[in-house]
């Protein structure tokens, strides 16, 4: 996962780089990963509008503020 989200050290890519050339099994969940990260990073991700409207109500009738 941290390879995915570049968060390991050079010498960690690069070791892990080598061992997607070597490693067919490595490789092809390497590919099922990054593509199950690609599809995340295009959802839009939004609260539905009922959602919205009791945020909006409820941030209205200032029960929310301390006394």
């Amino acid at each position: 996962m941290r390879y995915l989200y570049h968060e390991t050290t050079e010498k960690e890519e690069q070791e892990i780089n080598k061992a997607l050339l070597t490693d067919t099994e490595l490789r092809n969940l390497y590919s099922s990963m990054l593509a199950m990260k690609n599809e995340m990073d295009k959802a839009q991700l939004e609260p539905s509008p009922a959602t919205v409207m009791n945020i909006l109500s409820y941030s209205r009738s200032g029960q929310h503020q301390k006394h």
